[in-house]
């Protein structure tokens, strides 16, 4: 009995039965392992500390280098498959086990040396990370010297050869893939001719590999289209993918950004007002805002025109900018207006900010069509009270920027929650007496967000 008659009768055999079932449920394990591995943090797995530890273990805390390995660890489970299709050649008496056996130490040795390689971090430092030209063609030649010794199962070399070209598309580069097909045609090449030329009890062995050949060629060629078409189509959807993620984050700029100046327009800054009052009530500090006015704003634009007066607003954006902390926050309140929130700062501390910032502003170029052109701001300043609604501490800052604005301009007039109108600390001027009654009537503020303010001096 020849050895294709003698593997025929043993596939009926209960060691054939038995070897299918133990590879069925080795896949199925590894499968189900890995999977559990990357998945450990639902909400079934999250009591299992131990699948955690493992997988830090086996993967990596990374996660750039656990997709990495479980790729790996995926196509090193199909050549597990190869080599225990071989090895099981072997046991039934098809084989030789001297050539399989260097197959295997051979194989195993490159496996755990690109996990050694890929577990130690080491590939970080390459072109390409996840090694996948060197796996992809050393993974070729091992299945291409499985053909030659695989007897009448050599076809499984060439499923597993797909098999690895198909799972590499979605990890490697076209000129990774289309170099993959050209190793697998020049050793399959080798392989084939070592076959056809080899003594055979089958007259048409030789022509069979010719056509084996002819229809691997047809095959990679195909590959090597299909990958083209593929990566393109990637290409084009990562294009499109960019082009949103700019456009959404263009979109979120312009929610939160006044286009003129770059600062954080009205809305956005009564976020940050809003999550800056949670926190100090939480951790029981305090912040300060100050509502600042440019004086004259208003015969600038007639005398200048409305180019110079956007060229000033910007400038003045600028100066409080830099005269700031980073953690200090400005934003563009609306017309001439401009409303900064001091965080863990006292009002003593914050107007003597502002007078430093009034002094660099009076030694400003504001404009560069109107070089002579200076101006000057007036500011209400105040701090929050955990007791009160934050549109409260806004309105009282706005008081206090009216009350700078009827004493003089360019100053800063600070009133302290609960503190009497009449008797209020003002800044570079005079202090002056205003009721509180006129104030109110003189100021609202709407509750909303959108501040309206009445008969205000320019």
């Amino acid at each position: 009995m020849n050895q294709a008659a003698q593997f025929t009768a043993d596939l009926g055999g209960f060691d054939t039965a038995r070897y299918l079932i133990v590879l069925a449920l080795m896949l199925i394990t590894m499968v189900a392992g890995l999977a559990s591995l990357i998945h450990r943090r639902t909400r079934r797995l999250r009591e299992w500390s131990w699948i955690g530890k493992l997988s830090d273990l086996v993967l990596s805390k990374d996660p750039k280098q656990t997709v990495l390995l479980l790729r790996y660890l995926v196509g090193a489970a199909n050549s597990v498959a190869g080599v225990a299709a071989l090895n099981f050649g072997v046991s039934a008496g098809v084989l030789e086990s001297e050539g399989v056996s260097w197959l295997t130490a051979s194989a195993l040795a490159s496996a755990i040396f690109f996990y050694g390689v890929m577990r130690s971090g080491l590939n970080l430092k390459l072109a390409d990370p996840s090694m996948a030209g060197m796996q992809i063609n050393c993974a070729v030649v091992f299945l291409a010297w499985g053909y030659v010794l695989g007897g009448p199962g050599a076809s499984i070399a060439l499923l597993l050869l797909f098999i690895f070209l198909l799972f590499s598309m979605f990890t490697a580069t076209t000129g990774t893939l289309i170099r993959a097909c050209v190793v697998a045609a020049v050793a399959f090449g080798i392989a084939m001719l070592h076959e056809a030329q080899a003594p055979s009890q089958v007259p048409y062995m030789a022509k069979l590999q010719l056509v084996y050949f002819g229809v691997l060629l047809f095959m990679l060629v195909s590959m090597c289209l299909l990958v083209s078409q593929f990566n393109r189509i990637r290409a084009k959807s990562t294009k499109r993918k960019n082009e949103l993620a700019e456009a959404l984050a263009r979109i979120q700029d312009l929610a939160t950004r006044d286009e003129l100046t770059g600062l954080f327009n009205r809305r956005h800054m009564l976020e940050l007002l809003n999550t800056e009052k949670h926190r100090c009530i939480r951790t029981d500090r305090r912040f300060c805002i100050a509502l600042i006015d440019v004086d004259h704003f208003k015969a600038v634009n007639d005398t200048h025109g409305h180019g110079v007066g956007d060229e000033v607003l910007a400038t003045v954006a600028v100066v409080i900018t830099g005269g700031l902390r980073e953690t200090d926050v400005v934003a563009r309140w609306g017309g001439e207006e401009f409303l900064i929130m001091f965080t863990d700062t006292d009002c003593p501390t914050a107007e003597l900010v502002l007078s430093r910032i009034q002094m660099m502003l009076s030694a400003t170029m504001v404009s560069q069509s109107v070089p002579s052109l200076h101006v000057t701001f007036s500011a209400g300043l105040t701090r929050y009270d955990s007791d009160e609604m934050l549109t409260r501490t806004i309105d009282r800052a706005d008081r206090g920027l009216y009350m700078a604005k009827a004493g003089g301009r360019n100053r800063v007039v600070r009133l302290d929650p609960g503190q009497p109108e009449d008797r209020v600390a003002v800044g570079c001027g005079k202090p002056t007496v205003t009721s509180s009654v006129a104030l109110e009537n003189r100021h609202a503020f709407d509750v909303g967000g959108m501040g309206k303010h009445v008969h205000r001096p320019a």
